[in-house]
């Protein structure tokens, strides 16, 4: 902040205009104070206008002119949930599936592998009567989970299949899934599949005299036809 003192500014400068020698003398008796502005002149003017408004200017919040346009609203897809495991036990293993609808319908299935297969093979057998049953269903938005991840890394593309035995598995599981508009895979720890698991472990462990006539339908599963499916049927 300063203070000018015209004659002083007068004598100082050089060729003083005749103009600017009058606003010197007009306002040398003031004490005019320069300071430096603490707001940018975007600031001023807002507050400015919003202290003087302007006759008859609009409201910024009036209905904009023309037809309204419609919103279209999009329905969350009604999705099923598939959750699928497998059991081992004396060679022959079991295997399990629980189909959840959007409404908590529930559709349990246990099926007795007759034939001896490795883990990953009775996690894909497992994973194929899921889905096949879930495709006999009309079901069309599918969210498949399960705690092997090596068969869910596979099918999303993640891993390579080593296993040659593994390889018509995956593409059976493929061309199953193409009945379906859209579908997902999710990996879940074991802790949140114990349903199937017992499931598994129950058609796994129950005498192959006894398949077809427990209180939980537990069916016999051919190697026939390589995955053949668990029978849609409640």
């Amino acid at each position: 902040m300063s203070k000018i003192n015209p004659l002083r500014y007068m004598m100082s400068s050089p060729i003083p205009s005749s103009r600017l020698t009058r606003w010197i003398l007009v306002l040398s008796e003031f004490d005019i104070d320069v300071t430096s502005p603490t707001t940018k002149k975007s600031q001023a003017l807002a507050k400015l206008l919003a202290t003087f408004p302007v006759a008859g200017s609009n409201l910024v919040n009036e209905e904009v002119p023309g037809e309204p346009h419609e919103v279209a609203v999009v329905e969350e897809e009604q999705r099923w949930q598939l959750m699928f495991d497998r059991a081992a036990a004396a060679g022959k293993g079991g295997i399990g599936i629980v189909l959840i609808g959007p409404e908590s319908q529930v559709i349990a299935k246990a099926c007795k592998l007759m034939y001896g297969c490795s883990n990953n093979e009775a996690e894909y057998d497992a994973l194929i009567a899921g889905i096949e049953l879930a495709a006999s269903k009309g079901i069309k938005h599918l969210v498949i989970r399960g705690d092997s991840h090596l068969v869910i890394q596979q099918l999303k593309g993640e891993f390579a299949v080593k296993e040659p035995a593994l390889t018509k598995y995956r593409a059976k599981a493929q061309q199953i899934l193409q009945s379906f508009q859209t579908f997902q895979f999710e990996h879940v720890p074991r802790s949140q599949n114990r349903y199937v698991d017992a499931l598994a472990t129950l058609a796994s462990r129950i005498d192959d005299q006894e398949v077809n006539r427990a209180i939980i339908v537990v069916e016999a599963k051919d190697y026939e036809m390589m995955q053949a499916p668990c029978s849609p049927e409640d």
